[in-house]
């Protein structure tokens, strides 16, 4: 059975680092999974940049597409414009400065066909300066749920998630009114109705980000909570509320605000003060990161 995949890399003024992206992609070996030399195409979304994107794409060949936004409109609208215009039975998200290693989409499509599952992220290689990579998340094998998915969104689906495009008529598209935490938001989404396969290999490599700034991470944190806290039972609601205190505290320690970072982590652990799913996931990936 033939199936075609649509790769989505979302960029803004990215010129300089998407190239490795791209080859990545490029660098899939999908003959076993299908038997056919054309299986996927690549779909750029230039969200607005300022730099020369399609300059640096003019080097490559193959099923690539390039779509500009006039203006820089957010990951979520770039992901939409994508989506909109893929052809693919699955859409595969790549953030343009990570990159997949080989044989992920032959390795995640079969585990997909084979259990069933609608979407699946996997672990993946987190990129550590001066020494080497190291393995994240820390689930196994298998389904993960809204009791998973309440704690935060670890899977970094913007560069690991493979799902059936058709889910974005099922599930809606991603949420443009959110400048941070908009993968979260999907994700959460569509544990009420699918389950979310993972893989433990690690099946790409991610660059640590930076996180966003308190301007955002702050309204994005908001809507999070208007959106979904009502749909939830009281255990799984407090959950998330500690999960939310902690993205406000990375932001505030990301800003310099110490003592407000302090306060509101505090408050994460008096909500949920055993096995805390967002604070043990950030301890993992600081402890492994320093070690």
């Amino acid at each position: 059975m033939a199936v075609r995949i649509s790769a989505i890399i979302p960029a803004y003024n990215r010129a300089r680092t998407i190239g490795r992206a791209i080859e990545s992609v490029l660098e899939q070996k999908l003959r076993s999974l299908a038997g056919a030399d054309e299986l996927f195409e690549i779909i750029i979304v230039d969200d607005g940049s300022t730099d020369d994107l399609a300059g640096a794409l003019r080097r490559f060949n193959g099923p690539l597409r390039l779509i500009r936004h006039e203006r820089n409109s957010g990951a979520a609208a770039a992901r939409n414009t994508a989506v909109a215009a893929a052809e693919g039975e699955f859409v595969a998200f790549l953030d343009s400065d990570d990159i997949w290693l080989p044989g992920k989409l032959s390795r995640q499509v079969s585990e997909m066909l084979q259990r069933g599952w609608a979407a699946s992220c996997t672990a993946y290689l987190l990129a550590k300066h001066g020494s080497s990579d190291f393995v994240s998340p820390r689930f196994v094998t298998g389904a993960l749920d809204l009791q998973h998915m309440v704690w935060g969104c670890f899977v970094s689906p913007g560069s690991t998630l493979v799902c059936h495009r058709s889910l974005f008529e099922d599930i809606g598209p991603f949420d443009t009114n959110f400048r941070r935490l908009e993968d979260w938001d999907w994700l959460l989404r569509l544990v009420r109705s699918h389950a979310l396969g993972f893989l433990a290999e690690p099946l790409a490599r991610i660059q640590p980000s930076a996180g966003g700034g308190v301007d955002k991470v702050i309204p994005a944190v908001e809507r999070m909570w208007q959106k979904h806290a009502a749909e939830l039972d009281p255990r799984m609601r407090r959950r998330f509320a500690a999960a939310l205190d902690v993205e406000r505290a990375s932001a505030f320690y990301r800003a310099g605000n110490f003592s407000a970072a302090a306060v509101t982590l505090s408050r994460s652990l008096l909500r949920a003060p055993l096995r805390n799913g967002a604070i043990a996931a950030i301890l993992h990936n600081r402890l492994a990161r320093q070690a």
